[in-house]
């Protein structure tokens, strides 16, 4: 005997619950609706148990003998029913505690399970480009997009949510793509910071209060979502894809979690390899070029010429030209350390209220750079946000 599905509405806290129980109500059972979810049937009864597991918590499983909602705020501690010789409740006894909030991590995590039973065995192989130069690699350089900011023209001079975030990074790979040159690879390099916040409550990793644009589900969930169109986009231009998620420092546990959303998503897909992000620093190496990347937080030029050298000398030794790209700061400055290029990327982000308030600041851009097996980069493609429509 299961809950009937129209009381776990009311505990759905994301997109996806909603409409996985949405579903099961139209279709009447878990695997009509995962069919036309077009779903795993194990994703969507998972999904649903999580749910019955939360109207638990609050005293609802009207099909366990137990209706007694909990007060807002409170769990119930535990439940004791007595009943009759016939199996009639004769009395029921529901104690309250206050609840406990889950941790963020234990959140994140859930959700991204969910995310990835969406994702599994949904990625449609695309045709492989041809002609195309074997010496070039095409850099996508993320600088810190902050998807799930939210700005406001009169404070800050600038409208920025959700959906102009999407908008303007879609529109600038697509621009970036069209003008860069015919390259073997592509670099997917996500600089840190993708997402504005690491928490529900809408707090950076290290706690501090973010503007935010609605629900923090959401956020990951459009986030996840772009970040796979991009890619696959990317796949349709180049004969092999590479993707780098730098940990940033609004969304140093997001950004693992994102990864490991990719590699969930093109895990059948050989032409797509995604670089592992436990470390901060990420080395990539490119025929006689070696690039060292870092969001760039609590760090300087000095200190990646000192990390490229001492921790990673054999891509230092067996390079002929070294490069740092690093963000963070949303404005573009490049310093040279003996022969090694650490470039800080510009952002297409907007100013949020606190910064535009400080004076803060930058010409808003992102990058497409050419990298040739031989001699480095040779060639770069720009695209501003003002060319967004």
């Amino acid at each position: 005997m299961q809950i009937n599905p129209r009381i776990l509405l009311e505990y759905c806290e994301t997109e996806i619950q909603t409409r996985n129980v949405d579903a099961l109500i139209h279709y009447g059972n878990a695997k009509r609706a995962a069919k036309a979810l077009s779903i795993d049937s194990s994703t969507l009864r998972e999904s649903l148990k999580k749910l019955e597991k939360k109207a638990s918590l609050n005293a609802v499983a009207p099909h366990r003998d137990v209706d007694h909602q909990t007060m807002e705020g409170f769990d119930a501690k535990f439940v004791t029913t007595r009943y009759d010789g016939e199996g009639n409740i004769k009395g029921q006894y529901i104690r309250q505690e206050r609840q406990k909030e889950q941790p963020l991590e234990e959140k994140l995590k859930e959700f991204v399970e969910e995310l990835k039973g969406e994702f599994k065995g949904l990625h449609k192989s695309v045709a492989e480009p041809a002609n195309n130069n074997e010496d070039l690699l095409n850099v996508y350089a993320i600088g810190d997009h902050h998807l799930g900011m939210y700005s406001f023209k009169a404070e800050s001079g600038q409208n920025y949510d959700v959906g102009i975030a999407e908008n303007l990074l879609e529109q600038s790979f697509d621009s970036l793509i069209e003008r860069s040159p015919s390259a073997e690879s592509g670099l997917f390099l996500n600089m840190g910071d993708f997402l504005h916040t690491d928490s529900v409550s809408g707090l950076t990793t290290a706690g501090t209060p973010q503007d935010t644009d609605g629900r923090y589900g959401r956020t990951i969930q459009h986030g996840a979502q772009l970040m796979r169109r991009l890619i696959v986009r990317l796949l349709e231009k180049h004969n092999h894809v590479y993707v780098i998620n730098v940990q940033g420092n609004h969304d140093k546990n997001a950004s693992l979690f994102m990864n490991q959303i990719m590699i969930a998503y093109f895990h059948n897909e050989p032409r797509i390899t995604v670089l592992c992000n436990q470390k901060k620093f990420i080395p990539f190496v490119w025929g006689k070029s070696f690039i060292l990347t870092h969001h760039g937080d609590g760090i300087n030029a000095q200190k990646m010429y000192e990390v490229a050298t001492r921790d990673y000398g054999r891509e230092w030794g067996n390079a002929y030209i070294r490069y740092g790209y690093t963000a963070h700061l949303h404005h573009k400055t490049v310093v040279e350390i003996g022969g090694f290029l650490v470039e800080q990327m510009s952002v297409l982000c907007a100013t949020d209220a606190y910064h535009a308030g400080k004076g803060y600041g930058a010409s808003r851009t992102m990058a497409c750079i050419t990298h040739h097996k031989e001699w480095g980069e040779i060639e770069r493609q720009t695209f501003r946000a003002d060319m967004a429509v």
